[in-house]
């Protein structure tokens, strides 16, 4: 792949990206969902132990939902990396959420995001295939 076209890539992956941040931070659903792949192959983990989906028909309803708990949401990329190959690209962050529930818990974490997303012919831009969000260990459980 020439140099150009794989920097015209990661810029469109970016885009993605931040995309589905910013539609976090706006709490709409609709916007945030055009980003998955609507098919039996995603696979996406949440924060919480049981969040675990395969395939879009279990994963579709989860952000609304969420969402009505929710007041506001600050997602804020801090180290987003993106690379791509062939009709597949992969990126990793480490962004900030901040969040307020409508019930007015306030919570502030340093997360982990990782993500694959394939090229969607038909729709002629890039969707996510694989979603992992979790929190780091704050805890070393070892040294380097």
């Amino acid at each position: 792949m020439k140099r150009e076209e794989r920097a015209k890539k990661m810029a469109e992956v970016r885009k993605t990206m931040l995309g589905i941040y910013h539609a976090f931070e706006k709490l709409d659903a609709k916007l945030l969902d055009e980003n998955f792949s609507h098919t039996d192959d995603l696979l996406a983990f949440g924060t919480d132990w049981d969040e675990k989906f395969a395939g879009w028909k279990q994963y579709r309803d989860i952000h609304s939902v969420q969402f009505k708990a929710v007041k506001s949401f600050r997602f804020a990329s801090r180290e987003l990396e993106v690379h791509v190959g062939d009709g597949l690209a992969w990126a990793a962050d480490r962004p900030q959420w901040e969040i307020e529930t409508k019930a007015g818990e306030r919570l502030q974490s340093d997360m982990r995001v990782t993500a694959v997303l394939r090229w969607d012919v038909k729709k002629g831009r890039w969707l996510v295939v694989q979603w992992h969000v979790s929190l780091g260990l704050k805890e070393r459980l070892h040294e380097y």
